[in-house]
């Protein structure tokens, strides 16, 4: 199963990850798919806990917020972002339902719990400025608050979130803001449509994909507007053993994503 984190609330879209069009519902069902483009990418993406109401400022001076999200829980058992601002972030996801929870562990899968995450535009010492609408462009303030934990990678959630376990600095109230650097570093794979490689940034092409054959890349380095890729880690059948794919490709062009996105996989 594939769970991919990408930008937007667009449509879901698997590349050729099937061979058998009869496990495409179980594998949708079963997972969060890439999305389309988000209309600013920003300097990073932030991850936010869904237990815990966040207050929402205009400006990074106010001293008061205009509104305060906060997430309860529906009937289904889903999770219900309730709040006065439009949201359309980089990924809103309400997790599953009860039932759909259920569904899943029997698979031998996890329940899938919701998630909130913001393009960040901007950050200091005390807030990230967040894009909270990818379509309007509109902007918020997401103040940094006492006795919350902020996270540079989201390893670091991983390897503090048991209570009890030695070495665990566990603080249930926290966030995880990562650059585009870090995040693409560490997701498991990227792909792209109209793929071309080359051997340095805006240097010359050393591939280009002429059909629809899955490739997915890992990345080394993140320079600018290019990514230096390489065949993803245990995907290498994917690639013809003949051919060069170690280069460089363009992830972004302006505000614009040029890349898919699957930040992990259940399989």
């Amino acid at each position: 199963m594939y769970i991919e984190i990408q930008i937007t609330n667009a449509m879901f879209r698997f590349k050729n990850l099937l061979i058998l069009m009869g496990f495409l519902s179980f594998l949708t069902s079963c997972a969060r798919q890439k999305q389309g483009p988000p209309q600013a990418i920003g300097i990073g993406i932030l991850t936010v806990n869904t237990q815990y109401p966040i207050p929402l400022y205009k400006n990074e001076t106010d001293t008061l917020p205009f509104d305060t999200l906060r997430f309860e829980r529906s009937r289904s058992g889903k999770t219900l972002f309730v709040t006065d601002v439009k949201l359309q972030p980089y990924l809103m996801n309400e997790g599953d339902s009860d039932k759909e929870g259920e569904e899943h562990l029997k698979m031998g899968l996890i329940h899938f719990g919701p998630e909130l995450v913001f393009s960040v535009v901007d950050t200091g010492a005390s807030y990230f400025r967040v894009i909270s609408n990818q379509a309007s462009g509109e902007e918020i303030v997401i103040k940094k608050l006492p006795g919350a934990v902020y996270y540079s990678e989201e390893r670091m959630l991983s390897e503090n979130n048991c209570s009890n376990c030695p070495g665990s600095k566990y603080n249930p109230h926290w966030y995880i803001f990562e650059t585009w650097e870090r995040y693409l570093k560490r997701v498991e794979f990227i792909t792209q449509d109209s793929l071309v490689i080359y051997d340095q940034p805006a240097g010359k092409p050393i591939f280009q994909q002429k059909d629809q054959t899955f490739l997915p890349f890992g990345v080394t380095e993140v320079k600018g507007d290019w990514l230096k890729v390489k065949k993803g880690f245990g995907r290498e059948s994917n690639f013809d053993n003949g051919k060069n794919y170690d280069g460089w490709i363009k992830w972004r062009a302006g505000t614009n994503l040029l890349i898919d996105i699957t930040e992990r996989t259940y399989e």
